[in-house]
Formats: C-alpha cells, structure tokens, sequence
C-alpha cells in the first residue's frame, strides 16, 4: 500500500473503465488499465482505492448528453456507499473530446480498452493543470 495520498480518475465507459492514478503532490500520470464495467466493478475499485491510497476520485462527465450523465450520476452515487467510511472526496469534471484525443495518441481510430485508459489519463492532467493554474491566480 502506498504512504502517500494519491488521486484516481475514472473514464466510465458502458464496457470498459479506464483508471490512471497520480500522486496528489506530484506531476506525473500513472495508467493502472481497465476493468471490465460488470457487477465485480465496485468490488475491483476497492482494491485500487486501498492499494493506491485513494484520497479523491475524479470521474469523467460530457458536458451535453444527459443519458450518460444520469448513468455516471448513479454510478457515483454507489460509490459513495462504497467509500462512505473514508476520507475520500468525489469529483466530476468534463470529458468531452478525450476519446478523439486518446485515439490521436494511440494512432488507433477503433474504440477499445486503451482508449479508455488514455482518456482517464488525460483527464487527470487536465484536473492538474487546471487545479494549478487556479492555485497561481489565488
């Protein structure tokens, strides 16, 4: 288990979710990889939480389609039953276009499970530079 706090993202796909992790305090994206989005998910996010010391989630949300974002409302919504014993904070931030983006990285225009980990990686860095750029202005 790991002694320094770390935060999770979480690219909810209707198959697949992508994870990437970094250290709070630090600058650099880890991918963990996807889990397959069946009924073993939230016990397989628990694991991750405990393993990475999990300190906040950030999950990804479109900005405009109402339909996906009921589902990650409820998904959210179970992991708060899951986390409600820790000190774990959840956040959403939008996602649009990281799948156009992953797949640009991974010169592959075919959906799949990388593009779900790149996407939650992307949107981790785009949490921290977003985070830094407001923390230099205040």
């Amino acid at each position: 288990m790991r002694t320094q706090s770390t935060m999770l993202w979480i690219d909810r796909g209707s198959k697949y979710i992508g994870l990437a992790y970094a250290p709070t305090q630090g600058d650099i994206i880890f991918p963990i990889g996807y889990l397959m989005n069946d009924q073993m998910i939230y016990f397989h996010i628990a694991d991750i939480i405990q393993r990475y010391g999990v300190k906040t989630i950030i999950i990804g949300r479109p900005s405009k389609q109402k339909d996906i974002q009921e589902r990650i409302s409820k998904f959210i919504n179970s992991l708060t039953y899951l986390i409600e014993k820790d000190e774990i904070t959840i956040e959403t931030i939008e996602e649009d276009y990281t799948s156009v983006e992953s797949w640009e990285i991974i010169s592959n225009f075919k959906k799949n499970e990388a593009t779900d980990t790149v996407s939650a990686m992307l949107i981790l860095e785009r949490r921290k530079i977003s985070k830094t750029k407001k923390d230099v202005n205040d």
